[in-house]
């Protein structure tokens, strides 16, 4: 699987819930996760809270096409094959995604890229150790939040995007809490038939996202 990264000076590398369990996923990804629980993550390094999200983009022809400043963040996910699925609709899409830790499963390249096949590797990934690190990027960098929830106030039609949102997804299992919805900036529902609760996380963001390019021109040329 390679090296490890040393992270030392930025504390744990593979930061996860400490009552994760192991999530309904194909054989491939759930067996990689319980063999390698301790797996540091080469790819997409853990930021610093206190320094500059560093970014690595692997693709330079993928550099080219990030012509606007939309982007994904996907707060303390549950399952590893939604992220890598996300990772992979940031990647074809050419929009940065955060993921904003602590994840409920061991944050590892291995089973993000058997997720999101060979493009979850030429996505634009930062990595933030907690939430108070990114809402400290986001509101330093002037960015709205958009939160896509279940409980949202407008439907996601009827929602006038901005070119430079970032759209926030809860985690699988409970969404976000309540002081992620206080500083949000607009919240936003998809609209469904009567009595269905939600969509799968995955599918919910490839929905917004493409709204929210389609509003802004913001697909790739």
């Amino acid at each position: 699987m390679g090296e490890l990264t040393n992270f030392s000076k930025i504390g744990s590398p593979c930061k996860a819930r400490t009552n994760w369990h192991a999530p309904a996923a194909p054989p491939g990804i759930a067996g990689l996760i319980a063999a390698h629980p301790g797996l540091a993550n080469r790819q997409f390094p853990l930021c610093a809270r206190s320094a500059e999200p560093t970014v690595k983009v692997l693709d330079l022809t993928a550099v080219r096409g990030y012509g606007g400043r939309m982007e994904i963040a996907l707060f303390q996910p549950d399952i590893a094959g939604n992220v890598g699925t996300i990772l992979r609709t940031t990647a074809c899409f050419g929009v940065p995604a955060h993921i904003i830790e602590p994840c409920g499963f061991p944050f590892s390249d291995g089973a993000l890229k058997r997720a999101g096949m060979d493009y979850a590797a030429r996505a634009n990934v930062t990595r933030h150790a907690d939430w108070g690190g990114f809402y400290g990027w986001s509101a330093g960098a002037g960015r709205r939040l958009v939160l896509l929830t279940t409980a949202g106030a407008t439907p996601l039609p009827g929602f006038a995007f901005a070119s430079d949102d970032v759209l926030l997804l809860g985690a699988e299992s409970s969404g976000v809490p309540q002081y992620v919805h206080d500083v949000a900036a607009a919240r936003v529902a998809i609209p469904m038939q009567p009595g269905f609760r939600s969509l799968n996380v995955a599918v919910a963001a490839g929905i917004a996202l493409a709204e929210a390019l389609r509003q802004t021109k913001g697909f790739p040329r």
